[in-house]
């Protein structure tokens, strides 16, 4: 997932992808969630946005209940994750999932037919030009369709008692990377990934855009280590906390740093909000 798109390019170093955290069990009924909300019906056509290795797209197609006349779309820029898509719904019959590559400003150029519904998990944070994006989702939906989508990046995804487990993290994080690599990241500008919206910037955004917002729920989930140990292993995480740092330098710190952590503050969790807002095309 790149600022000005929504999926990886292709990269040498394969290591520090998202799959880690995709697969975590609260991560997985996080995204159900969505997948609840938007009420998705058997036989109807869906997109899932930034598909990656298809732990959404799965989702989808449980919600669908196999009807034959269903069709789910994961759409990612990333061929890679694609593939890796593919054999894990390897299961699934050919003519209830396909797989295209390419970018979210393109959408209604890469799905020609209108579809039912989108849903965009975790990643519409990423996007630089979200008007265009909302502009093509609004485009390949048909009349009444749904634009789904959550994000746990946005004004109000920290609750006021995960602050301090926040900069401890940090602190600790950037001591291991000095006295374990004696490296120190590079001074730079926030990324476009980290400069969040308010909620009701995005309702603003999509009813501008000729939506109809039908929900909007910020759910609270307790997240474990296992969580933040998963996060410090995604590529944009390390880059947007720790730029110009080695990756593995900045993950293993980061890791290490969350194990010390989590046992100084005899914690077991750490609560993050995820905001999802569900909207139809009129």
């Amino acid at each position: 997932m790149l600022a000005e798109s929504f999926a990886p390019e292709e990269r040498e170093d394969e290591a520090f992808t998202f799959t880690a955290f995709a697969k975590t069990s609260f991560y997985q009924k996080v995204n159900n969630e969505l997948v609840e909300l938007s009420e998705l019906q058997p036989g109807q056509k869906v997109v899932d946005l930034a598909c990656g290795t298809g732990a959404v797209t799965k989702l989808i197609l449980e919600r669908l209940r196999g009807a034959r006349e269903s069709l789910v779309i994961g759409v990612d820029l990333s061929s890679t994750a694609l593939q890796q898509a593919r054999e894990e719904l390897q299961s699934v019959t050919n003519n209830m999932v396909q797989f295209v590559q390419g970018r979210a400003e393109q959408l209604s150029q890469l799905i020609r037919e209108r579809v039912d519904a989108v849903l965009f998990c975790n990643a519409i944070h990423m996007v630089t030009d979200k008007s265009t994006l909302s502009e093509e989702v609004f485009q390949t939906l048909r009349s009444g369709g749904i634009f789904a989508f959550n994000t746990s990046f946005y004004e109000g995804s920290h609750p006021p008692e995960s602050e301090q487990f926040y900069r401890r993290w940090l602190m600790r994080a950037l001591r291991n990377l000095r006295s374990n690599y004696g490296l120190s990241p590079q001074r730079a500008e926030k990324v476009e990934s980290r400069r969040h919206l308010a909620p009701e910037e995005y309702v603003q955004l999509l009813e501008g855009m000729g939506f109809k917002v039908k929900e909007q729920r910020i759910q609270t989930v307790q997240v474990p280590l296992e969580g933040w140990v998963a996060i410090s292993q995604f590529e944009d995480w390390i880059k947007g906390v720790m730029p110009g740092v080695p990756l593995k330098a900045a993950s293993d710190s980061l890791t290490e740093a969350a194990a010390q952590v989590f046992e100084d503050m005899k914690v077991n969790f750490i609560p993050r909000n995820w905001l999802h807002i569900v909207a139809a095309r009129p």
